[in-house]
């Protein structure tokens, strides 16, 4: 079964070069020989985790092998895990592995496909209780349902040789294996594109609100700034102000006023949750047809494009400004 994994894993380094064990070395290489007798060749001690810089290689963000993409973690930290480990040996033996030394099956090493190279796990064999500390140096294995590949030396300590493989727990060890500059590329590909959809949601609030109003020529400068605002300002019959609202002040009190469907929130509930998300007092009132009217008193007309954009987020749509 081993051997059988073996050359799946050796199909696997052909298709990518991020596969590991699959590259021979163009120079002599100083490695241990291996022995005519496997079982009784010395497995080494454990490996002591230590905090190492990432390897240059091995660590892209993402990586296709078998037509499948893989996706690098950013740090070991946390990372506990069940399932099915194999083991690779004499077949890979010199080889050079996707984070860069040569392969050594007498090493406790271990290929993820996804943990930052280099990386320390522990393996615990849950079928017998057995576990070891293996660096993780390579990727792999790429066979479905398997998560860890362990050296020769490594699938010796956890007595899984003859099977080929075992149910094991991997968990990561301190001190962790962080990639900073894996982590900064992500972060920043998340803020563009938090800004794409800020500016997306901007543009579609701007385009559901009416054209900006203007007063004809003639109309007093004073009158044509108090209407000039980021949504169109109307006359309206004057409509009670809760107590709470802004005040009329010289030109009176203006409101932003939308409509919202019916078949959302009974008015009362509606109401209430506006005012709690708003942090003002709000008046809905029943329309014709299947919409509420929404009234959102404004503290003055350089507020209205906020506003508008917070109401269209809650659903509310058509907006536009009213003077009272």
């Amino acid at each position: 079964m081993a051997k059988s994994w073996s050359q799946t894993l050796l199909l696997a380094s052909l298709a990518g070069a991020l596969a590991g064990c699959g590259t021979i070395p163009d120079r002599p290489v100083s490695i241990r020989p291996v022995g005519t007798d496997l079982k009784a060749a010395p497995s080494g001690d454990e490996p002591i985790p230590r905090a190492e810089p990432p390897s240059r290689s091995g660590n892209a963000d993402t990586y296709v092998v078998f037509g499948r993409r893989y996706r690098v973690r950013e740090t070991s930290e946390g990372y506990r895990e069940q399932g099915t480990a194999s083991w690779y040996g004499a077949d890979f033996h010199g080889r050079k592995t996707s984070s860069g030394p040569l392969y050594d099956m007498y090493e406790l090493t271990a290929a993820h496909k996804s943990l930052p190279l280099p990386a320390y796990v522990r393996v615990t064999n849950l079928e017998n209780g057995r576990s070891t500390v293996v660096k993780v140096t390579d990727r792999g294995p790429f066979v479905p349902g398997r998560i860890i590949d362990l050296s020769y030396a490594a699938a010796l300590r956890l007595d899984m040789l003859d099977r080929g493989t075992a149910l094991v727990e991997v968990a990561a060890l301190e001190p962790f294996q962080y990639l900073p500059e894996l982590a900064a590329r992500r972060a920043a590909e998340r803020e563009r594109l938090a800004a794409a959809v800020e500016r997306k949601a901007r543009r579609l609030a701007e385009s559901t609100a009416s054209p900006v109003r203007t007063e004809p020529r003639g109309k007093p400068a004073a009158t044509a700034a108090r209407l000039a605002s980021t949504a169109p300002i109307a006359k309206s019959k004057r409509v009670p102000v809760e107590r709470g609202a802004a005040p009329a002040g010289k030109h009176g009190t203006l409101y932003l006023v939308g409509t919202v469907s019916k078949r959302g929130s009974p008015p009362r509930q509606l109401r209430k949750r506006l005012a709690s998300q708003l942090q003002r007092n709000v008046r809905v009132e029943s329309t014709t047809g299947s919409r509420y009217q929404v009234r959102v008193p404004l503290r003055d007309s350089s507020e209205a494009r906020q506003v508008t954009v917070r109401l269209t987020g809650l659903g509310i749509s058509h907006s536009r400004v009213v003077a009272d």
